[in-house]
């Protein structure tokens, strides 16, 4: 029955609560960022511009060693310098597409089915404004499923100081009147420096470790004379909730700028973008916000196909068939890899022999006299 009231009015959620949106919000996700914006990152393109896919590789040589030394002066002994060869490579994939149907715009708002440009997409392709919401919204999804991929590609280095490759376990002082020289921070910044590692220690990862940095902030100088906040001012933190379940409970990573890039293929970059049958291809910047506000823009190949008759699509989550009407399907995919300092980057008589820019410990929080 007409009442001539107003119908209701219909506000989007992000326009009231901004950052607090929960479908645009990212998890922390910083290894993947640390890739994207360490100092020295520098993602490695296995993809030209015209869009051919080249092979990439990086040579490198051994440093010599005090076992190649003489102890007196000759002219007949010599040595060769040899280069070393490491291929880079893109051997995962993640992937994840939404379909829109005609049917759903018509029961929205008119804004929804207004047609809008991808943003930054080569090329340019036309959505409805519902889409490519969906698509910002839908960014958390594969950006974690990358994140937990590489940091299961990383290699942990031998830590030289203890001779090995297994988690260091490193303590975090309760007590304020002791504070031991071969725990804690001065553990870590020692083993990076006696590890060969340079510049600036890069720290990554969640539970206890992140937990102590967080109050830093808040620390003074205790009763032993130590000021915990001006020694983990000498290294950059980038938390990682995935790295509990990915690595190890309480651990986290200690890494050397550059010594871990992301490897990237773009495929549907120069002529292998634009538009073929009923789908248009090409690359798309998803401008990813962290909790802290700051936006990190990751390219992803993009598929816009249309749906002009009847077709039966499979659920990805459920595994379920089910037949779609006219609308649009919006596939993103994502190929990578990591490409990390060789682990014999130094001769085997090296001190440093499979020393690849990792460090790998555990996070402890006990007393050493308190009760």
């Amino acid at each position: 029955m007409a009442t001539g009231f107003a119908p209701y009015l219909l506000n989007d959620l992000k326009s009231v609560a901004g950052l607090a949106t929960p479908h645009l919000k990212v998890d922390m996700h910083g290894f993947t960022k640390f890739l994207y914006q360490g100092a020295g990152s520098r993602p490695v393109q296995t993809s030209t511009l015209a869009g051919h896919r080249k092979e990439v590789r990086f040579y490198y040589r051994q440093r010599n060693t005090k076992a190649q030394t003489d102890t007196s002066a000759s002219c007949d002994n010599v040595l060769t310098p040899a280069r070393l060869e490491a291929t880079v490579s893109v051997n995962n994939t993640r992937q994840i597409a939404w379909h829109l149907s005609h049917d759903l715009l018509r029961d929205y708002m008119e804004e929804a089915s207004a047609r809008v440009n991808l943003p930054g997409s080569s090329p340019l392709t036309g959505v409805s404004a519902e889409l490519l919401e969906i698509v910002y919204g839908g960014a958390n999804g594969i950006l974690k499923a990358m994140n937990d991929d590489l940091l299961g590609l990383i290699t942990w280095g031998k830590n030289s100081v203890e001779g090995n490759n297994a988690a260091t376990s490193v303590n975090l002082p309760k007590d304020k009147a002791v504070q031991p020289l071969d725990e804690g921070m001065p553990k870590i910044l020692s083993d990076f420096n006696l590890n060969g590692l340079t510049g600036r220690p890069q720290i990554i990862g969640s539970g206890l470790m992140y937990n102590y940095m967080l109050t830093q902030p808040m620390v003074a100088v205790d009763e032993s004379g130590f000021n915990s906040k001006l020694a983990t001012a000498m290294a950059d933190f980038w938390p990682d909730q995935d790295f509990n379940t990915v690595v190890g409970s309480n651990q986290f990573g200690v890494f050397e700028n550059g010594a871990l890039q992301l490897v990237e293929y773009l495929e549907h970059l120069g002529f292998q973008g634009g538009r073929l049958a009923n789908s248009t291809f090409g690359v798309l910047p998803i401008p990813t916000v962290d909790p802290n506000g700051n936006s990190v823009p990751v390219l992803f190949d993009f598929q816009l196909k249309e749906i002009d008759c009847p077709t039966t699509l499979t659920d990805a989550y459920s595994g379920q068939t089910a037949t779609y009407e006219k609308g649009y399907s919006l596939i993103l995919k994502k190929d990578f890899g990591l490409f990390q300092t060789p682990s014999d980057a130094f001769r085997h008589e090296d001190v440093q022999r499979s020393v690849t820019g990792a460090l790998r410990y555990t996070a402890t929080n006990n007393c050493d006299s308190c009760s």
